[in-house]
This record gives C-alpha cells, sequence and structure tokens, in this order.
C-alpha cells in the first residue's frame, strides 16, 4: 500500500515545523549550494542526522523553514516503503507550497537506503527541479563506490567520522584557558577521558556504566546487519573473529598469510579469498581503514602489508578488553589526520614512520618516551626518514612530553596528542 496523502502532508508539516535549535554544532563543513547531490556516509551512530540538521539551523538563519525538507524514511509512517511514496512526498508538498515551486527547495533524504530503487526518484528530482538534495544511509547500503555508480557523477560524498577530540569538549560545554598550568591539566584530564570513552557522540549523554555495552550494540549492528545481512556472509562468527583480530592486531602490519594460518590454527575453514572479502566488507561499513606501506611503485604499495585501524578508539578495548595505550594513541592519530582530509600511509626504511603524507610531513607516535631505547628507535627512525624524504622537520605524537629534538637532518616536534589532535591543520601547516 502506497502513501497516503493525508500521511504525506502530517510528514511534511512536521518536518518544517522541527525544532532544530538544540542541535550541536559538528566541525565539519558541508557545501550549502553546489549543484551536486551531496551524501554523507560513515558509521552508524556517527552523526549523519545531525549533520543535517546542523545544516538546516544554519540555513534557517536565511531561508524559510518551508524550503528545508528533512524526511526519514525509517519513520514508521512509511511502512512498507515504496518508491512511489518519495513521488507522493514531492507532490504533497508542493500542493501544500505551490509557492515554492519557483523557489530553490533543499531536500534532505535521511535513511534513504529503506525506499527500493530511490536513485531512479533521486537523479530526476534533480534533474527536473530546482532544488539541492542531501543524501544519509546506512553504511550497509550506501556505500561511497555505490553511490557513485547509482548517481552517475552527480554527487560529491562527505565522511562523518566520530567527534574529534575538539568536537568532545564542545559537545560537553568545556571551556578553559589553554595556556594556563590548571587550563592544561584540564585538557589533558579530559583528553584521557576522552582516550577511554571515544568518540560516538550518544556516550556523552550516557552514565559511563553504559558505554562498554552500547558500543559492543554499535559492532553487533554494524557486524550482523549491515554485513551479514547485506553480504549473505555464511559464517558470521568468522567475521567477528576477523574484526576482533584487526583490532587486537591494531596499527600492526597484517600479512594475510599469516592471519589465514591464524585462522586455521583456530578451527576456521577460510579461504585466503574470503579474508580479503570480508577485510574489504569491514572497511566498507567504516569499521576498519588501512594505510599501504610508501612506495614510489603503485603495483608494490598494493601488495607489501597493510595495517589497520578502527574508526573509534573505542572498539578496541569493547572487543579485546586490552587497553593497550601505544596502539590506541597512534590509532587517534590516524584519525585526526583521516578527518582532516589526508591519507596517512607508513613508512619502512631501516626504522618504520608510522604516518607519511608524501610531500608533506611525517608523524611518528610513542605513548611515552621514559624508555632510553624507545626515544633513540623514534629519533633514529625520523632522522632517517627526514634525509630520505628531503624534510626539515617532523613530528612525535606523545601523550605528555611537549618540546623539540635537534638532529643530524632535521627537527623532531615534540608534541602532546591534547594539542596535536585539537589542530592537526594548525601544525602541519606551520612546517609545510
Amino acid at each position: 500500500m502506497s502513501l497516503k496523502s493525508h500521511i504525506a502532508r502530517e510528514v511534511i508539516h512536521d518536518a518544517v515545523s522541527r525544532n532544530v535549535d538544540n542541535i550541536m554544532d559538528r566541525a565539519i563543513s558541508i557545501p550549502e549550494d553546489v549543484p551536486k547531490i551531496i551524501s554523507l556516509l560513515g558509521p552508524r551512530r556517527a552523526g549523519k542526522t545531525s549533520v543535517c540538521l546542523q545544516l538546516i539551523k544554519k540555513l534557517r538563519k536565511t531561508i524559510p523553514s518551508d524550503r528545508l525538507l528533512y524526511i526519514n524514511f525509517e519513520d514508521d509512517r512509511f511502512f512498507p516503503p515504496q518508491l512511489e511514496d518519495m513521488d507522493t512526498l514531492l507532490q504533497t508538498y508542493y500542493s501544500i507550497f505551490p509557492e515554492n515551486k519557483t523557489q530553490k527547495v533543499y531536500f534532505f533524504f535521511d535513511e534513504v537506503q529503506e525506499i527500493p530503487y530511490w536513485e531512479k526518484f533521486v537523479r530526476r528530482l534533480m534533474d527536473q527541479e530546482n532544488c539541492r538534495i542531501y543524501l544519509t544511509g546506512s553504511s550497509s547500503k550506501l556505500l561511497s563506490r555505490e553511490i557513485a555508480t547509482t548517481l552517475r557523477g552527480r554527487t560529491l560524498s562527505f565522511e562523518i567520522f566520530p567527534l574529534s577530540f575538539g568536537e568532545y569538549l564542545s559537545f560537553n560545554q568545556l571551556s578553559f584557558n589553554p595556556n594556563s598550568s590548571s587550563g592544561k591539566s584540564f585538557l589533558q584530564n579530559n583528553f584521557e577521558k576522552y582516550f577511554w570513552q571515544g568518540g560516538f557522540p550518544e556516550l556523552i549523554y550516557l552514565p559511563e556504566r553504559l558505554h562498554l555495552p552500547t558500543i559492543n550494540e554499535y559492532i553487533n549492528l554494524m557486524l550482523y546487519r549491515d554485513l551479514t545481512e547485506r553480504y549473505g556472509v555464511r559464517n558470521p562468527q568468522l567475521l567477528k573473529y576477523l574484526m576482533k583480530y584487526s583490532l587486537t592486531n591494531l596499527a600492526n602490519p597484517l600479512s594475510v598469510n599469516k592471519t589465514f594460518n591464524d585462522l586455521k590454527s583456530q578451527g576456521y575453514k577460510v579461504s585466503k579469498n574470503t579474508i580479503y572479502e570480508y577485510l574489504s566488507y569491514l572497511e566498507e561499513a567504516f569499521i576498519l581503514y588501512r594505510a599501504t606501506r610508501w612506495s614510489t611503485s603503485i603495483r608494490q604499495e598494493a601488495i607489501n602489508p597493510i595495517k589497520l585501524y578502527g574508526v573509534d578508539q573505542g572498539f578496541k578495548y569493547a572487543m579485546t578488553g586490552r587497553r593497550d595505550e601505544g596502539r590506541v594513541l597512534e590509532n587517534m592519530v590516524y584519525m585526526g589526520l583521516r578527518r582532516n582530509a589526508f591519507e596517512p600511509k607508513y613508512l619502512l626504511l631501516e626504522q618504520e614512520v608510522d604516518f607519511f603524507i608524501e610531500d608533506k610531513f611525517l608523524v611518528n607516535v610513542c605513548y611515552d618516551l621514559d624508555d632510553f631505547d624507545t626515544k633513540k628507535r623514534e629519533f633514529d627512525g625520523l632522522n632517517e626518514a627526514m634525509r630520505f624524504t628531503d624534510q626539515k622537520a617532523s613530528f612525535l605524537v606523545t601523550m605528555y612530553e611537549e618540546g623539540e629534538e635537534k638532529l643530524e637532518n632535521g627537527t623532531v616536534h615534540i608534541v602532546p596528542a591534547r594539542n596535536f589532535l585539537l589542530d592537526v591543520q594548525g601544525y602541519v601547516g606551520a612546517f609545510d
């Protein structure tokens, strides 16, 4: 049964009168008026809907609310969802607001994948109406590679991540003087909370005892709804084990051969192709991200071992029960670089450098520098890398230490993670 006209009217009136004043702002810039369909992609519960509502809140300052239409297709009033529902909404909207037929209208379609063949309607809408369109959807059914295909070059995609450290402070409404000793202590204390809690927005409003159960619920939804159902995974326990294995070995070079042998020793009947497939599923659902080893050869880069990172540091402890502070800190720096539109690779010479952005900068991550051998290894790796890349400065991100070290081939800037993650672009720009 298709959507009734009176229900469509109710949905539309609810949308244009929705209060968005209490929506917390994210530190993300989404285009407001480009002739492209804007797709917001990312993991579950990272805040894609809130980013839509944030944009509506901003646009309402200059555009009447009746020209900003937000529709969530998971609304039970659309059940069972059908393609003609979208046209019913459009025709009903213009019957309520006929004067807007000649005005630019902004359509926000949330969980659009719930409508079969939604892309046919969206393409027609973009081609025939004076409008701007924003889409969000489940990471299982609205993947960037599919968006590019189904919308045939009409779209720009933006990744929405869990909260950055700066957003975490903003959502908690925390203010401080960063130059005072008390302000620095306050900042470090809250960074340590963020370090273990992670950045999923919902956790800010939940008591701490519910954080781990909530993250585990996210993981189960991603694994069993987003991936197992979508791909028809025959062995979901293997998929979950592979995710746990990847998070246990976070930031370590991953060899498929070694992973294959480890899985076989656990009694799993698995092929190497299945491992490749399952890892790609975990990446497509925005659960895991990869860093390849830098090489001048694209082919060599493709066959070198990869390093895997989780979309949020909270995943590792939730799945493995292991703290492993050094790997967690490295994961946070990786995601900080990703949030700022960098695609980090790792560099392996005589020593390994954690992150290398070609022609830009080098970063090592070390939880603390108390151990002499550890400190020497970090500096030797950066010194060699600065010579190899002909860069005169690099970063060593730590949990607490701050300063600089002048080496033979350049200067290492030692930066506390709390500062680095608050201003990645500022640090990078200073030595670009």
